[in-house]
């Protein structure tokens, strides 16, 4: 840009130098070139715009309640988080709590987790969640039965 502006003054200046004879004699007087910065008008709007809320790292929060769907199903979780080892349990809002499933697993830094499921009336892993807690606290990823079929989990804390 300032090779252009250059440019720009020494041909005004050839040409500002040359007489109306057509000889190219260079007059002594000199001029200079003004180039101004303009500032951009202020915007006109009737409201101002509203600073987004600063969001809380769900991964620093000890206790997760959690609410949405796995399978398509509404399910309701709760986990606590001690440095990164996560415990709790979850149930199907159909079936309310007396239907609870035990949760057991960790979370990473990055908010990359992983679940195992266990039957409460057996003890057995009936099967395991893998997903991402992102930083808006949504919980996203999927689950896979003791039988093999994966499931897709959409959970948002709350």
């Amino acid at each position: 840009m300032v090779a252009l502006l250059l440019a720009l003054v020494g041909v005004l200046a050839y040409n500002y130098g040359k007489s109306d004879s057509g000889n190219d004699e260079v007059s002594s007087r000199v001029d200079t070139v003004v180039v101004e910065k303009r500032q951009a008008a202020p915007m006109t709007s009737a409201a101002p715009m509203a600073e987004p809320e600063p969001q809380v790292n769900p991964l620093s929060l000890n206790d997760w309640h959690l609410t949405g769907t796995i399978a398509g199903k509404s399910v309701v979780m709760d986990l606590y988080n001690n440095n990164g080892v996560l415990t709790g349990s979850y149930y199907y809002a159909k079936y309310k709590p007396s239907s609870t499933l035990q949760l057991n697993g960790s979370v990473d830094a990055n908010g990359n987790l992983y679940l195992s499921e266990f039957n409460t009336n057996n003890g057995y892993e009936s099967g395991f969640l893998e997903g991402r807690m992102s930083r808006s606290g949504n919980l996203t990823g999927h689950f896979t039965n003791y039988r093999g079929n994966t499931y897709r989990v959409n959970l948002h804390l709350n």
